[in-house]
């Protein structure tokens, strides 16, 4: 045991004097630059990815369109005879709505021309205004009854 408990000089660490702090900062236009070159090469990895994935998808895409163009044609196939027979049915209906509604229109005017005439015969038999005919019906009929007209 022959250290000493005192150390000597030349035991001691020398202090580093290569470091020294500043307050010195980068100039602003050598920041906006360096800002400016990070955000162009994120872009540009980006637009490099998205370009890789839409060449990578291309063929699904077109697999994908070309089904959905098939399922296409096999709804219009069997929606065409739906469609055709949805017209049938509605020409159908129209026909008959346009009868019933001449009928009605018919039936009207007969209601409306037998009220005037009584309305004229409890102002008096001796008004000076004649009784108006009603106006041909568009079905060919006559307006006071229901037998068809002259041929």
């Amino acid at each position: 045991m022959t250290e000493s408990t005192n150390p000597t000089p030349a035991d001691e660490p020398k202090a580093d004097e290569t470091f020294t702090w500043t307050n010195e900062a980068p100039p602003p236009e050598a920041a906006r630059s360096a800002a400016a070159s990070t955000a162009a090469s994120i872009l540009d990895a980006v637009r490099d990815v998205v370009d890789e994935l839409a060449e990578r998808a291309a063929p699904t895409v077109r697999e994908l369109s070309a089904r959905a163009a098939e399922l296409t044609a096999i709804a219009a196939d069997k929606a065409a005879p739906l469609a055709k027979r949805a017209g049938e049915v509605t020409a159908d209906a129209s026909g008959k709505l346009a009868s019933k509604s001449r009928e009605w229109a018919s039936d009207l005017r007969a209601s409306v021309a037998t009220a005037e005439r009584a309305a004229g015969d409890d102002a008096g038999a001796n008004a000076e205004t004649p009784a108006t005919e009603p106006a041909e019906p568009v079905g060919g009929g006559s307006a006071t009854t229901d037998q068809p007209g002259p041929s």
